[in-house]
């Protein structure tokens, strides 16, 4: 008779810690939902291994190969801890699961069956619940669970004059911002008339006031002033400074900034140009 495979997902590396991070990582990272999470422990009391298998979105299995120990001091145990802490942030329900070492060897193999994930069905959780005592509480601040997500622009929400910009945030983020930030003086310069205009000035004049050439329809007087005063203010705080300074590369504070830039045309995007009447109307 022939076994018949489990048609699930197969993820990481067996033995490669960070592989079996970044799977993990990539799942959250591009919006898959977690229901539970089976870690799969085998092993002696010194060196364990593990893997996990993952139940996502609308019950699809995700299987992630055996990355991880436990059971004495190196990267295998810290790199499971870390991806403990994740995961907490990210499902409420956790198990442990004690299987034999053939079971973890078909996951690597990428080979489970459809009896494995049968039997697995009928086991029984480990009580007391352990799988908190792999986590190293005080090397995992919050400040740092998120350090192995990508630093990655979030594409679907970008206007659409920015995307070629975007993507050359990866090669050299200083003069893709600073292009975005010279393609926006160019656009309001066109929009409102006030070619002569620069920086501060030109966002001055384009969109406060009364009689400003670029408004937004129903909003009222403070909603109005705090919009435009959001052009004027990014652009000195960043903008000038980048134009004035070496700035040292940072991604995270560089993709900030482009999100803020981006916001900026969103805002301006949103704009109507002011009829303006004829005094012998």
């Amino acid at each position: 008779m022939m076994t018949k495979l489990a048609g699930i997902e197969y993820r990481g590396t067996a033995g490669i810690s960070k592989h079996c991070i970044n799977a993990v990582i990539e799942m959250i990272h591009f919006g898959r939902v977690f229901n539970t999470v089976k870690i799969l422990t085998t092993g002696s009391e010194y060196n364990y291994n593990h893997a996990l298998l993952i139940n996502t979105d609308v019950g699809i299995d995700v299987a992630i190969k055996s990355g991880f120990t436990s059971g004495y001091s190196g990267e295998g145990p810290r790199s499971f801890s870390y991806t403990l802490s994740v995961l907490r942030k990210f499902c409420n329900e956790i198990e442990e699961y004690y299987v034999p070492r053939k079971f973890l060897e078909r996951i690597n193999n990428s080979a489970l069956t459809v009896k494995d994930l049968d039997w697995l069905s009928e086991q029984l959780p480990v009580r007391p619940q352990q799988w908190y005592d792999y986590i190293y509480e005080s090397s995992h601040a919050k400040s740092h669970l998120q350090q192995d997500f990508p630093v990655e622009i979030p594409l679907s929400i970008i206007d659409e004059r920015l995307l070629s910009i975007a993507i050359l945030m990866k090669q050299n983020p200083d003069n893709a911002l600073m292009d975005g930030y010279r393609l926006l003086e160019k656009v309001i310069k066109e929009k409102s008339g006030l070619i002569k205009e620069t920086g501060a000035k030109l966002f001055s004049k384009a969109f406060s006031g009364e009689n400003s050439p670029l408004y937004w329809e129903g909003l009222d007087g403070s909603e109005s002033t705090g919009r435009a005063n959001m052009f004027s203010s990014i652009f000195m705080a960043f903008r000038n400074r980048r134009a004035h300074q070496q700035l040292d590369p940072n991604p995270c504070d560089e993709l900030r900034e482009f999100m803020l830039l981006n916001q900026l045309f969103i805002l301006e995007r949103s704009t109507e140009i002011r009829e303006i009447k004829s005094q012998n109307a």
